[in-house]
């Protein structure tokens, strides 16, 4: 996997969604250029990988994007699922968020904590790509590859779909084929939920985990 993949993959899906009238679309922000990512991630304590820092090279989220909640942007993001923010609000928002309120790195650094419970914990260098109720979260891989996973803190890591971001547009593409998620005339987000795909809970286990808010 490789930056210019991951770009392809949500340009292609931005493409898509704007010609159905998305009103995501054409509110993307400019890209930032090397040094404000690296300024941004530093000023928050982050390193970035190339992947990562990839997308906001290409867009600095949406235009519009500001606290989380505004009733003006509802059901008015990337996907139905939430927004793609500025860097710098991504950022803070997962340490002032999500960190503060699920992280705890002493319990993780415990050797006597469960792995089951520390599944559940938010890491600091966990990065957000889509900010909502089950964030989408970016973690570079020990091979320096992307994976990508909804957080719950109910469920942590472990009972969650893994994926690269290309495989999970891959999704997004076929929700919107199966009419599960659909552009409505206004440009937000609509569908019939009864269309996503179900879990086939007599499949294998690592099967169930697969499909599990693959969105």
């Amino acid at each position: 996997m490789s930056g210019e993949e991951i770009v392809a993959a949500l340009a292609g899906w931005v493409e898509r969604i704007g010609a159905l009238g998305a009103a995501a679309a054409p509110r993307m922000r400019p890209g930032l250029a090397p040094e404000q990512i690296e300024e941004i991630a530093t000023r928050h304590g982050f390193t970035l990988s190339e992947e990562i820092a990839a997308i906001w090279a290409w867009h600095d989220g949406e235009q519009g994007r500001g606290d989380w909640g505004d009733p003006r942007l509802e059901g008015r993001g990337l996907t139905p699922r939430g927004g793609f923010f500025d860097l710098d609000t991504t950022l803070h928002r997962g340490l002032a968020g999500w960190h503060a309120t699920c992280g705890d790195d002493d319990e993780l650094a415990d050797p006597d904590v469960s792995d089951e419970v520390k599944a559940g914990i938010w890491r600091r260098e966990w990065v957000i790509l889509e900010i909502g109720q089950l964030p989408l979260v970016l973690v570079t891989s020990e091979d320096g590859t992307t994976d990508t996973f909804r957080y719950d803190p109910q469920s942590g890591t472990a009972w969650v779909a893994h994926s690269t971001l290309p495989e999970r547009i891959a999704w997004w593409h076929r929700y919107l084929d199966l009419g599960a998620w659909q552009v409505m005339p206004d440009g937000t987000w609509g569908g019939e939920n009864d269309r996503l795909p179900r879990v086939d809970r007599t499949a294998p286990v690592d099967e169930q985990i697969r499909m599990t808010e693959v969105t």
